[in-house]
């Protein structure tokens, strides 16, 4: 099993995105995710209509949708809402969309709209191991990638660690010259 868009055979599954139910005889897009109840880690679906599925799950829903073959109302509008949500490959570089996060370097909240670079972990849940993001300021990825190091974690080289930052991060030009200063400058860890 794996993500698929296919054709709703009835009309009682809801869309995770705005809970309401999906039409019979339209497309949706199944996510495949780990079931905790079920044995032996088996898998299951969550439904999507297309279009709530487009601005969240846009890495996972691009590739199925291009090779999906048929009929779907408004294909470009959710082409477009795909392209617009990509996230690009990790590590990089955006602005803060909350004041939520925290460094995993300094441990001081990002500020919205500050600055942060973007690693991916792994870490332990009671389902198993998860995939998510962990975030660090740009002058602090130096000390994040050095405690990945010492924690047994494989982190990136320092070099190749800001090569990708750079190549992967889709900034303002300003901003990516402001991240890449401070890249620049990182202290070494204490």
């Amino acid at each position: 099993m794996a993500n698929k868009i296919e054709t709703a055979p009835t009309g009682r599954a809801a869309c995770r995105g705005c809970k309401q139910p999906i039409s019979k005889g339209t497309p949706r897009f199944a996510e495949e995710y780990q079931n905790a109840f079920a044995e032996e880690g088996g898998t299951s679906f969550r439904y999507w209509h297309l279009a709530c599925a487009a601005p969240k799950l846009a890495n996972e829903m691009a590739p199925v949708l291009a090779a999906f073959e048929g009929a779907i109302e408004d294909r470009e509008a959710i082409d477009a809402l795909i392209r617009a949500h990509l996230r690009p490959d990790v590590p990089f570089a955006e602005c803060a969309g909350s004041g939520r996060s925290r460094c995993r370097a300094c441990d001081v909240t990002i500020k919205k709209g500050e600055l942060r670079v973007v690693f991916e972990r792994v870490f332990e849940s009671p389902t198993g191991p998860q995939k998510g993001p962990a975030y660090a300021h740009p002058k602090c990825v130096r000390r994040y990638l050095d405690r990945e190091k010492e924690h047994g974690r494989g982190a990136l080289d320092r070099d190749d660690a800001i090569g990708r930052i750079v190549s992967n991060s889709k900034l303002s030009q300003p901003d990516l010259e402001q991240v890449k200063r401070e890249l620049a400058a990182a202290p070494e860890s204490a």
